[in-house]
């Protein structure tokens, strides 16, 4: 079995490495929600339900008074100090919880589907809390498949999904995912899908979208179709939802159980980490069929135990905020990837805007430093020599040879880290004879 360290986490040691502007890793260099924040830290100092909301009502007056301090000594006190008057001698929100999630939270996640989706998966027999979302993909595969099972890929697609297949013996059959740039978008070869599907030794379909890294989303036609293929060859669909509140010019993520027969056969697996800018706190969920939970759950236990339980408690506060709350998420993106797109363009990139998600998969062959050199060369070049750190195209492949031509932007950081990127791609490329500047 071959598997080796992402090559998205050593783009990222490499950018620090070298002081590149990092593009290539998925996450943000920006602050996460705050309510999400201040939850996870009422619970670690409340330590117990009844003292993390005494914590949350404090004032500056009370923990002076905890302190045996007057409101003249405040300004003299670091808040390390102030807090520690908050803190409970006595504490269950540090040790182990439920392995499959403390209670609130599968609450949480329940209302939260209902409210995005209108269906409620049962807090006690259809969810899991599980640590982030590559641990929740691992468990499926591992708990839901057996060694030898086919999977259909499709590819582009995160470099977890096949190795994760590769060290649970899996075997995946990928189909492709195709630009087409007159369209303006990345279009799915539904008769690979469908002869993949037919394969005897398949029992499932993995579905990310929007898409990592084309940015793709898919639609009702789409996925009615990979739905109906379900139906038909009754296969599992594994579903990858972290960007789901991530689209853009009117596209709109659909959720998969909704679709006709598919609430039976589909595992959605989802996280905080993106849409609560905390990818590094690793709290996500997977929805199962009440027939797979036991088993999904028992892999979970044996692998990590469970999540933290203070984070738990944080992402309680997360995913109890107002609808507009998560239906503005995208605008500050949308903003992020119009100045990225027109910067990649503006030095010879040709790129087709993402749908979805917060990734540029650009088309390098037309940018005269880069044309005849391989997407390893090509990101070794802009991150040593341009100081703008990307990952090679076709790490997000395995079978067809299109990743060749491509390099993924990530476009999540902040809009100064975003500029200084362009600025660097402008000064370390020069601008690309008749390049175009705007978003189509």
């Amino acid at each position: 079995m071959d598997v080796n360290e992402t090559l998205i986490r050593r783009m990222t040691r490499l950018a620090i490495e070298h002081g590149a502007v990092n593009l290539s890793q998925g996450f943000t260099d920006e602050a996460p929600v705050y309510d999400l924040v201040w939850s996870g830290i009422a619970a670690m100092l409340g330590g117990t339900e009844a003292r993390r909301r005494e914590v949350d009502a404090m004032t500056l007056g009370d923990l002076l008074t905890a302190r045996g301090a007057t409101h003249a000594d405040a300004v003299d006190l670091t808040l390390k100090e102030l807090l520690a008057g908050a803190r409970n001698p006595r504490d269950q929100f540090n040790q182990y919880s439920f392995p499959f999630g403390l209670p609130e939270l599968r609450r949480a996640i329940a209302d939260y589907t209902e409210r995005l989706y209108g269906r409620r998966p049962d807090p006690e027999d259809e969810i899991t809390v599980v640590l982030g979302a590559s641990e929740g993909m691992a468990a499926s595969f591992c708990a839901l498949l057996e060694p030898g099972d086919g999977v259909v890929l499709i590819e582009p697609c995160h470099e977890l999904y096949p190795s994760q297949a590769a060290i649970f013996g899996l075997a995946p059959r990928f189909v492709t995912l195709r630009e087409d740039p007159e369209a303006g978008t990345w279009r799915l070869d539904r008769d690979a899908v469908r002869a993949a599907a037919a394969d005897p030794s398949v029992r499932a379909i993995v579905v990310n979208t929007p898409q990592n890294p084309t940015g793709k989303v898919l639609g009702v036609d789409e996925l009615s179709f990979i739905a109906q293929l379900c139906r038909e060859h009754d296969l599992l669909a594994i579903t990858d939802e972290i960007y789901e509140h991530i689209v853009f010019d009117g596209h709109r993520h659909l959720f998969l159980p909704g679709f006709e027969g598919m609430a039976e056969r589909t595992v959605v697996v989802n996280s905080i980490s993106k849409t609560g800018r905390a990818t590094g706190w690793r709290i996500g969920w997977v929805l199962t069929p009440p027939a797979y939970t036991d088993r999904l759950r028992a892999v979970h236990d044996n692998l990590v135990v469970q999540a933290p339980t203070p984070l738990q408690k944080g992402a309680v506060a997360l995913l109890d905020q107002e609808r507009s709350f998560f239906d503005g998420i995208a605008d500050g993106y949308r903003q992020k990837r119009d100045l990225l797109v027109a910067g990649v363009r503006e030095v010879g990139f040709t790129v087709t805007p993402p749908e979805g998600a917060y990734y540029l998969f650009a088309n390098y062959r037309s940018v005269p430093a880069l044309a005849d050199m391989t997407p390893t060369e090509a990101a070794m070049h802009l991150v040593e020599k341009v100081g703008v750190a990307t990952v090679p195209g076709d790490n997000f492949y395995a079978a067809a040879d299109d990743g060749d031509r491509y390099l993924r932007f990530a476009f999540c950081r902040s809009m100064e880290t975003l500029e200084k990127g362009v600025e660097r791609l402008r000064a370390g490329l020069g601008a690309a004879p008749g390049a175009a500047n705007p978003v189509d």
